[in-house]
C-alpha cells in the first residue's frame, strides 16, 4: 500500500508540472500543521489585585462612670403586738364536753359577751336557729378551740351544734 501512494504522489507531481505554464506565479505552499504538531496553549495564571480586608483599629468605649441616683431605705417602725381588746362588758362562757353544752340555758344581760370552749375531742360549731333574733355561724373549732359572741339585745336566743344538730342549746338575754 506504501508503493502505491508513493506512485500517485510521484504521478501527481509530473502531471502538477506538465500542466504549469511558464511564467506564471506559483501558488505559496502552505502546509497546514497536523494536530500534532499544533501548539497547544495553556493558560498562564495572571496575578489579579485582590481586596483584602485588614483590620482597621477601633476605638474600646470605656466605661464613664455616672451618677445614678440610689434609694436610701427609709426605716420601717416596729409595729409592736398589742393584746387584743378584750370586750368591755359581762362576760359569760359555756363549755362544750361529751357533746353537750354546759349550761344547755344560760341567762345574761344585755351587752354580753359569750365564749363557747370545745373542751371534746371533735370538732363543733355553734349555730343560731333561723327564727332568733339575731343570727350567728361559727367556724369549725377542735378541742381548746373558742368562738365569741356579743348579745345586745333582749330576747331568747336558739343555738345549735352544725356537725351535730341533736347538740342545742338557749341563751335567754334581759
Amino acid at each position: 500500500m506504501r508503493f502505491a501512494l508513493f506512485a500517485l504522489l510521484f504521478v501527481s507531481v509530473l502531471l502538477f508540472g506538465c500542466i504549469v505554464q511558464e511564467g506564471a506565479p506559483l501558488p505559496a505552499p502552505s502546509v497546514a500543521p497536523t494536530p500534532a504538531e499544533q501548539p497547544i496553549t495553556t493558560p498562564t495564571p495572571v496575578p489579579t489585585a485582590t481586596a483584602t480586608a485588614t483590620a482597621a483599629p477601633t476605638e474600646v468605649p470605656t466605661a464613664v462612670p455616672t451618677a445614678v441616683p440610689t434609694e436610701v431605705p427609709t426605716p420601717t417602725p416596729e409595729t409592736v403586738a398589742s393584746p387584743s381588746p378584750v370586750a368591755q362588758g359581762p362576760t359569760a362562757t359555756i363549755t362544750i364536753q361529751n357533746f353537750a353544752f354546759i349550761p344547755p340555758t344560760l341567762e345574761i344581760s344585755a351587752g354580753t359577751t359569750v365564749t363557747w370552749i370545745n373542751n371534746d375531742d371533735a370538732e363543733h360549731n355553734v349555730r343560731s336557729v333561723m327564727s332568733s333574733q339575731a343570727s350567728f355561724v361559727s367556724y369549725n373549732f377542735g378541742k381548746g378551740g373558742t368562738y365569741s359572741v356579743t348579745f345586745n339585745y333582749t330576747g331568747a336566743y336558739g343555738y345549735y351544734s352544725g356537725l351535730y344538730p341533736d347538740l342545742m342549746g338557749n341563751i335567754i338575754v334581759t
